[in-house]
């Protein structure tokens, strides 16, 4: 083996320990990152939001969360649904935290389309250890969101969402704004934006509203496109009037 080989690899210091996690099937993780993604905080999710979510019967989805109550993954609040415990929580963010890492590595490394990324990230969440977690968020330079915007929890389980952020439906005509987060994972809304260059990062603007037949006339980087106002619900937009209250 030469010197530079040496350096490169058999040299390099090992990596810090990780902390250890429960053993969870993947079915548990996908309920738990569910959860965790629609939980805001103050509501406890509904067993009819997780079922769609998942594209189960309500029926089953009542019976998995049961289980998970009586493992103290969650808690149930009566018939109004559940909230993740602090373990239940943490699984979840942390499965969240590989599939968006998973989404980076496909659509940024492997140049895979975005629109297809969340289905494959999903797919490969459950086979990423907490050691392969850590070095495949450094060899990707610890990134903060995935393609679509969504914010990826931190190493140690901790959620956060965007601040100062408005719908792009909302924004005032000709006010330019940066786009934070496309909210749903569609492949055809997907499709459809990544062919007009609408991707988080982008500047932004409403041109013209045209409220009767639900239209927008928008701009990207500068070049106009027509959409729906349905469309624009779901990109979120960095808050113009935040950035001026700040100066």
């Amino acid at each position: 083996m030469s010197m530079q080989r040496l350096t490169n690899s058999a040299l390099k210091s090992p990596p810090a320990l990780v902390p250890d996690e429960p053993e969870v099937s993947p079915n548990v993780e996908m309920y738990l990152k569910t959860i965790v993604r629609l939980y805001w905080g103050d509501q406890p999710v509904s067993t009819s939001a997780i079922a769609a979510e998942l594209s189960v019967s309500a029926a089953s989805a009542s019976a998995m969360l049961k289980r998970l109550d009586e493992d103290g993954y969650v808690s149930h609040d009566g018939r109004h649904g559940v909230i993740p415990t602090p373990a239940g929580a943490r699984i979840g963010a942390l499965t969240l935290r590989r599939q968006r890492l998973a989404e980076r590595l496909l659509v940024d490394h492997l140049g895979m389309p975005w629109e297809f990324s969340a289905a494959e990230a999903c797919r490969l969440e459950h086979a990423i250890s907490p050691l392969v977690e850590r070095y495949l968020a450094d060899f990707m330079n610890n990134p903060v969101t995935c393609p679509h915007g969504h914010p990826i929890p931190r190493e140690d389980g901790s959620v956060w969402n965007h601040e100062h952020a408005m719908e792009f439906a909302d924004l005032p005509l000709g006010a330019p704004a940066t786009v934070l987060e496309i909210k749903h994972d569609m492949p055809e809304l997907l499709g459809f934006l990544a062919e007009i260059s609408l991707r988080p990062g982008v500047k932004v603007s409403v041109e013209k509203r045209e409220r009767a037949v639900g239209l927008l006339t928008i701009t990207v980087n500068g070049k106009p496109h027509t959409v729906s106002a349905q469309l624009a619900s779901a990109i979120v937009v960095a808050d113009p009037a935040a950035k001026r209250q700040k100066r």
